[in-house]
C-alpha cells in the first residue's frame, strides 16, 4: 500500500471514530424517544459502548501482533460499522445496547489497530505521525457535535449525524483489505531482534501506562468539568463556560496540530516534558485565577494545548520501547488511560460537587506534579537505553 492509501486509510478511521463518538450524545435524546424510555436510562449506552471499547483495547494489541494489521482492523472496521448502524436503526433498548457494546469493540479496535499501524509503518517519525493522526479524531469530534446541531435545527432530530458516521466508517473497508496481512517490515527490524522478550511484569510497561492514565484522566476531566466549574467559580454562566470547553477541545486539537508539524524536532521525551511543565502551569493558573474569567479562559486554553500530544506520544514511545510486543504493550498503556478517564473525572467532579472549585484544581495541580515526578524517576533510570527515532 502507498504512503498516499495509508494515511487515507487512517484519517478516516479516526474521523470517522471522532465523528460518532462525539455525536452520540447529542443524538442520546432522539434515541431515548425511540425506545420509548427516558434519557437516564439511555445513558447505560454510554456505557455499553466503552465497555466494548475496554475490552478491544485489552486484546486487540495481542491480536495484532499474532495475526498482523488487516485482519484485526478488518474485523474492528466491520464491527464499528454494524454496530453504529445498529445504534442509528434499532428501535429495541437491548438490542440498542447490544449494538453498543459491538460499535465499541470496534471502536477500541480501530483506535488500537490504527495507533499502531501509524507506529509500525512510520516508525523513525511516529511522533508527529501519531499526532497527525490524532488531529483527525479531534476534527471528527468538532465535526459530529456541528451536523447534530444543524440536523436539529433543519428537522429537530440529531440522529442524522450518525448516519453520516457510519457512512464514513465504512469508507475505509476497501483499503483495509489491500493491508499486507504480516506485520510491517520495521516490526522486523535488528533491534526487535536484539530486545528482550516482551513480559507483562516489566515495571516500565505500567509506569507509562500510569502515566497515561494520568494524562487521559486530566484530559477527560477537563472536557466533562469546565462548563460546571466556570459556572460555579466566576459570574458568568454554563453558556460562556461550554464556550470555554469548545475553546478546550479546539485548542487541544491545535496542540496536536503543532506537534505533528514540530514534534519530530524533538526526542519523545522532550515532547512529553514540555506537556507536563504545560499542564503543571496551566493547572496552578487555573488554581491561583480561580473566580477570574479572564484567568480561567486563559488556564483552560494552556492545559488544552498541552493536553493533545501526549496520548499520542505515549504510544510512540510504547511500540519502540517494546519491539518484541508492541500490541500487547500499547493495549495495557491505552488500556490504562481508559481506566484513567472512567476514575479521575468522578473524583474532580466530587470535589468540585461537594469541596469547591479550588478543591479540585488541586487535584489537577497534584496531578501534573505526579507527572513530573514519575517522569523524572523514569528518565532517570533509563537514560541509557536507546530513545524513540524522531526524524
Amino acid at each position: 500500500m502507498s504512503t498516499r492509501a495509508a494515511l487515507t486509510m487512517s484519517f478516516v478511521i479516526f474521523i470517522a471514530i471522532g465523528l460518532l463518538s462525539a455525536a452520540l450524545g447529542p443524538a442520546l435524546p432522539d434515541l431515548a424517544d425511540r425506545a420509548g424510555r427516558d434519557l437516564a436510562t439511555l445513558g447505560s449506552l454510554v456505557t455499553m459502548v466503552w465497555s466494548g471499547t475496554l475490552v478491544a483495547q485489552l486484546v486487540a494489541g495481542a491480536l495484532n501482533d499474532r495475526w498482523g494489521q488487516r485482519p484485526v482492523l478488518l474485523a474492528a472496521c466491520t464491527l464499528a460499522t454494524l454496530g453504529s448502524l445498529g445504534i442509528l436503526t434499532l428501535p429495541n433498548l437491548w438490542l440498542l445496547l447490544a449494538a453498543g457494546l459491538i460499535f465499541g469493540l470496534g471502536f477500541g479496535g480501530l483506535d488500537i489497530g490504527t495507533n499502531l499501524f501509524i507506529a509500525q509503518r512510520f516508525a523513525h517519525r511516529s511522533v508527529p505521525m501519531l499526532n497527525l493522526l490524532h488531529t483527525f479524531y479531534g476534527v471528527g469530534s468538532i465535526v459530529g457535535p456541528a451536523i447534530a446541531g444543524l440536523t436539529l435545527r433543519l428537522w429537530d432530530t440529531a440522529l442524522p449525524a450518525l448516519g453520516v458516521g457510519v457512512l464514513i466508517v465504512v469508507a475505509p473497508l476497501p483499503l483495509i483489505l489491500r493491508l499486507d496481512s504480516t506485520p510491517p517490515a520495521t516490526a522486523r527490524s535488528a533491534r526487535r531482534q536484539a530486545a528482550p522478550p516482551f513480559s507483562y511484569r516489566t515495571p516500565l510497561l505500567w509506569t507509562l501506562g500510569l502515566l497515561l492514565m494520568l494524562f487521559v484522566g486530566m484530559e477527560a476531566g477537563m472536557g466533562a468539568w469546565t462548563t460546571a466549574y466556570v459556572d460555579r467559580t466566576t459570574t458568568h454562566g454554563k453558556e460562556v463556560g461550554a464556550l470555554i470547553t469548545s475553546g478546550y477541545w479546539l485548542a487541544l486539537t491545535v496542540g496536536r496540530l503543532v506537534a505533528a508539524g514540530y514534534g519530530g524536532r524533538f526526542s519523545p521525551q522532550t515532547v512529553l516534558l514540555m506537556c507536563m511543565s504545560g499542564l503543571l502551569a496551566g493547572s496552578g493558573l487555573l488554581a491561583i485565577g480561580s473566580g477570574s474569567m479572564v484567568l480561567t479562559a486563559l488556564a483552560v486554553l494552556v492545559l488544552g494545548f498541552w493536553s493533545g500530544p501526549p496520548f499520542p506520544t505515549m504510544v510512540a514511545i510504547t511500540t519502540a520501547t517494546f519491539p518484541q510486543g508492541p500490541g500487547k504493550a500499547t493495549s495495557v498503556v491505552v488500556a490504562m488511560a481508559s481506566f484513567g478517564a472512567t476514575t479521575l473525572p468522578w473524583l474532580q467532579g466530587a470535589l468540585l460537587d461537594r469541596v469547591s472549585g479550588l478543591a479540585m484544581t488541586l487535584l489537577l495541580v497534584a496531578e501534573a506534579a505526579l507527572m513530573l515526578a514519575i517522569f523524572a524517576g523514569v528518565h532517570g533510570r533509563h537514560a541509557r537505553q536507546p530513545a524513540v527515532a524522531s526524524d
